[in-house]
């Protein structure tokens, strides 16, 4: 949680904190117990807990050292050979009260870290006049939205890091035309040179859902702050403010992804039993991958997500809000929707060069696995999308977008070494049950004014769209900030 300040509430990680504690304190009786050594019990717990939660570090170890002479060690034998040294050494050593004392100072230090940062962000967090300001924002932006008419139920998709069709095809290969072919035919209108405000999640997302760029609305946070300010402002989104103040009934799925997750809404649909920061831990965990091994880990993308009929719930009017980790990775499942061990190794939701480190070899698996994760996607989000046509009360409208492109050529901290063109430009997709949404989308449309353009036509107000205008922020200090040129914007980059 210290390494990504921000990302989510500390109050998030007490759980999993408290559960590995009593967990170590049961395993460190059961084991002194069984040996009749407190001492030796603790040692016992202490090289579980080393191989369950640094299985990666001492493999990365192992190959970096032994596995240059004896080649590389498939991680089912290394864990064999690192279970023997565990048990020869519990055997041999003789761990006694002088050497806990030295440990638990040095670990009382580790833990001593991380928990002073985390406290001051807690000291230096704002979260009331974040809420704040974003309530000022809602009432000066979209105070004039009123019903004109009869309200419309909204059902806004955003596919994570899905690009454009012109993208996939000069830097993926894959040529998307047949399931744009099959919205349109659908009477969706598709922006096929669809801009984004931002680069990453949490700003592009704040950006649409208060219908303008970050700067104008107020100082940006230093640092750290950022984010948790983002994450607020999500939370308290114009939009979603304006909608509940004309009476629409407010519902977002669960998403394994905590800045982006609703959980102020009326609804949370598909709420998970296991906390994102839960699930985070199990993820960095050697049980985590002997489970992806074994086949008991729900893919990135489950199903249910698309196929259960959340919105037969709903009261009309009502807005849903569906937040989906595809075709962004981890890419852990197939064209057929089949869950599979990632290639090259689970790294999570690590994206750009947090994935391909620059390594020619780690974009062939990035292109790939975002290809077969992409025509899943497209099968379910299909679907999905005629089903709402279908059965969704009238009048409606439907926006489906990706919140920015993919990540094969995108360097988190340089635009310099990025595609901007694949960053940027994210697929967009508009309908509504009277056509009128999709005869006023224009073609280049920035994602900032989305929701300029529907309030503009079934709220009745009189927002004026923004200049579009695309920037990149840096992912280690995301206040650093430069404006991605049209030119950039241009420059195609070829598989």
């Amino acid at each position: 949680m210290a390494s990504d300040l921000g990302m989510t509430d500390v109050q998030a990680a007490m759980r999993p904190a408290i559960a590995g504690f009593l967990v170590a304190l049961l395993l460190t009786a059961l084991f002194g117990a069984v040996l009749r050594d407190i001492y030796r019990g603790a040692l016992c717990t202490t090289l579980i807990v080393i191989l369950i939660y640094h299985f990666d570090r001492l493999e990365i170890f192992f190959s970096e050292t032994i596995g240059r002479l004896i080649g590389p060690l498939p991680d089912i034998l290394l864990l064999a050979v690192l279970l023997v040294l565990a048990i020869l050494i519990v055997i041999l050593a003789r761990p006694g009260p002088n050497l806990t004392r030295i440990a638990n100072v040095i670990a009382g230090v580790m833990l001593a870290l991380p928990l002073a940062t985390l406290l001051w962000q807690e000291a230096e967090a704002d979260d009331a006049t974040v809420r704040t300001l974003a309530a000022e924002q809602r009432d000066s932006l979209l105070a004039a939205a009123r019903p004109v008419g009869s309200l419309p139920n909204i059902v806004h998709v955003v596919l994570d890091g899905y690009s454009r069709q012109d993208v996939l095809a000069n830097l993926y290969g894959f040529d998307n035309t047949p399931f744009l072919d099959s919205l349109r035919r659908l009477n969706f209108a598709v922006a096929d040179r669809a801009t984004t405000p931002y680069n990453q999640t949490m700003l592009a997302m704040t950006s649409v859902l208060s219908t303008d760029y970050l700067d104008p609305q107020a100082p940006l946070p230093p640092g750290m702050s950022l984010r948790r300010s983002l994450r607020k402002q999500l939370q308290a989104n114009p939009v979603m403010g304006a909608l509940s103040r004309l009476g629409y009934q407010t519902a977002a799925l669960d998403v394994r992804y905590d800045p982006i997750r609703m959980e102020q809404v009326d609804r949370l649909l598909g709420r998970f039993w296991i906390s994102n920061f839960g699930m985070t831990t199990l993820e960095r965990s050697l049980l985590h991958r002997l489970a992806l091994r074994w086949g008991f880990v729900e893919a990135s993308l489950p199903r249910d997500m698309f196929e259960t009929p959340y919105e037969r719930e709903l009261t009309s009017p009502f807005f849903l809000y569906v937040h989906a980790l595809a075709p962004h990775p981890p890419f852990d499942v197939n064209r057929h929707g089949e869950p599979v061990e990632p290639e090259g190794g689970w790294r999570g939701l690590a994206d750009g060069s947090h994935f391909t480190d620059g390594n020619p070899q780690r974009r062939r698996i990035y292109r790939d696995g975002y290809v077969e994760k992409l025509q899943f996607t497209n099968q379910l989000v299909l679907a999905y999308l005629t089903r709402l046509v279908q059965e969704v009360p009238n009048p409606k409208v439907i926006l489906v977008h990706g919140d920015h492109g993919g990540g094969l050529q995108f360097d988190q901290n340089s635009l310099e070494h990025t595609c901007a063109a694949e960053r940027f430009s994210p697929l967009l997709a508009v309908y509504a049950s009277d056509g009128r949404l999709q005869q006023a989308l224009s073609r280049d449309l920035n994602l900032v004014n989305l929701y300029r353009l529907v309030f503009n036509t079934y709220l009745g107000t009189q927002l004026p769209l923004l200049p579009a205008r695309s920037t990149f922020a840096e992912w280690v200090e995301p206040t650093k900030q430069q404006p991605v040129s049209p030119e950039q914007l241009g420059q195609q980059c070829l598989l």
